[in-house]
């Protein structure tokens, strides 16, 4: 792991602005050398405008409903999103091999065996858009309300077209005006958490010690634990997508923590926002809740803000889930996979604002997910560290190879994978089922740590000695056959057999 962090950074410090409003060409296609800019600090802005969100509000909440005391739910909060050094070590295969996630992850799984969790990629991010639409639209028209503009359908309609166009527009230009409205973004949506902070965190009940939700005290902890630990983890699959641009010998120490801070201040400030807050009045409506303890003057303006980070949040679901239809081999551009991921997304929004309520449900549908992308990361980090974070880019889009493995899927990834969702859904605790292995912790969920150490260990053990070692003077191709659309080509590469071994 020290050879891959350590890098000289050579990033160009090139702001991004100058083609911010250009529309983005590349898609998982390789980036070649000469096009690469930035800085590692860029993606610190990335992460944390994307992160300044009312989830964490909520999180804080439910950790205080599951019978923690103030600070033993402030050190859940700092420990679970501690996980954020995993997106950090996610991200720095980015900038090696000038290529999305779910690009890189096919050296793992296979070219063809990579679909899988491509797809469960794609239907989680165009899952979460709709639902960051749906309360990013409902907030707006409260706004309305609040201000005694109006109500009704109209309103909710014009509300839902502020957040899709916002949303879906900066998606379709890409990286470059993701990272110049993210920045400008963190610092308003920054300061109305700061605000908000100011005016919560003084009517903390430091004595408040609520029912323990579990039943038990260990229990009740590692649910906690599980709800603050998801955030981080369900980035895994779509780090690298942020970091390709930066040159290949950008520090890795730097990508890991730029990625992992602009993760984890946001995390731990609001949580603590929410804790506070549930500790001080009632959080089972948490926008309720915050309108009895607020000021009515801030309470409009944090609507604001909650209206502002569903849209920056989304800026990251929809852009990679537009990556997530590309590594399915779709052969589109990236702004038209944007499109599709639009559509989708906007009619499931449609459908629960309009015609039935389906987002709590949704929700726990949603919660699931990190059912595999715990296992993901187990394998992706694993096959990283075994690589030494060096990757054969041209063999990531060929049907012939080094990670062609056996018919396009490698047998050893997939089989650790499954492992890890099977062994992640036994210690599962969940609105939507138990895991026949829950009672046995105490009615706590340890899904993500299984679900994360078990394919991890098992990869590395069965990996080990079968990767052929590629030189770090490897020169990548500058655009391999497929390009932005991510198809897969035939590519005769000699002298390698069908496990990708010469």
């Amino acid at each position: 792991m020290t050879e891959i962090a350590d890098r000289v950074d050579e990033a160009d410090p090139t702001p991004a602005a100058a083609t911010a409003f250009a529309v983005e060409q590349h898609g998982i296609d390789h980036i070649s050398e000469s096009e690469r800019r930035g800085r590692p600090f860029d993606l610190f802005w990335i992460w944390f405008g994307a992160n300044l969100i009312f989830t964490y509000v909520i999180d804080g909440a439910i950790i205080v409903g599951f019978g923690l005391s103030f600070w033993a739910a402030v050190t859940v909060a700092v420990i679970g999103s501690g996980f954020s050094v995993l997106i950090g070590l996610c991200a720095i295969p980015g900038a090696r091999a000038g290529t999305a996630t779910l690009a890189i992850s096919r050296s793992a799984f296979g070219v063809r065996g990579n679909a899988p969790v491509a797809f469960l990629s794609w239907l989680t991010a165009v899952g979460w858009e709709a639902v960051n639409i749906v309360i990013g639209t409902l907030s707006l028209y409260q706004i309305a309300q609040e201000c005694g503009a109006g109500s009704g359908t109209t309103w909710k309609v014009a509300a839902l077209l502020v957040v899709v166009v916002l949303t879906f527009g900066v998606a379709i230009l890409g990286i470059a005006a993701i990272t110049v409205l993210n920045k400008f973004f963190s610092y308003v949506l920054g300061i109305g958490t700061v605000i908000l902070g100011i005016l919560v965190l003084p009517k903390t009940n430091f004595h408040a010690h609520p029912q323990l939700g579990a039943p038990t005290h260990v229990g009740a902890w590692l649910l906690a634990l599980l709800v603050m630990a998801a955030a981080p983890l369900s980035w895994v699959n779509t780090a690298a997508d942020y970091s390709r641009y930066l040159p290949r010998r950008t520090s890795g120490r730097r990508i890991m923590l730029w990625t992992a801070l602009g993760n984890l201040v946001p995390a731990v400030l609001i949580t603590v926002i929410g804790v506070a807050a549930a500790t001080a009045t009632d959080m089972t409506d948490p926008v309720a809740g915050l309108k009895n303890i607020l000021p009515s003057w801030f309470f409009v303006g944090y609507l604001a803000v909650i209206v502002g980070g569903t849209i920056t949040n989304n800026f990251l679901n929809t852009y990679s889930s537009g990556m997530s239809l590309l590594a399915l081999g779709l052969k589109v551009k990236r702004w038209q996979a944007v499109i599709i991921d639009a559509t989708v997304g906007t009619a499931l929004s449609i459908y629960a604002l309009f015609v039935f309520d389906f987002t709590n449900s949704f929700i726990e549908f949603l919660s699931l997910m990190v059912l595999w992308i715990a296992p993901f990361g187990g394998v992706y980090l694993a096959d990283m560290l075994l690589r030494r974070g060096r990757y054969d880019v041209e063999a990531l889009y060929a049907t012939s190879g080094r990670y062609w493995f056996w018919k396009g899927y490698n047998p050893h990834a997939l089989g650790w994978f499954l492992a890890g969702v099977v062994g992640a859904a036994l210690f599962s605790s969940s609105a939507a089922f138990d895991g026949p292995l829950v009672a046995s912790i105490g009615g706590g969920d340890i899904s993500i740590f299984v679900g994360l150490i078990v394919p991890f260990v098992g990869y590395l053990v069965t990996m080990r000695g079968r990767l052929e070692a590629i030189p770090d003077a490897t020169v990548p191709v500058q655009r391999p056959a497929g390009g932005a659309t991510g198809g897969v080509v035939p590519n005769q590469v000699s002298g390698h057999d069908a496990n990708g071994n010469r």
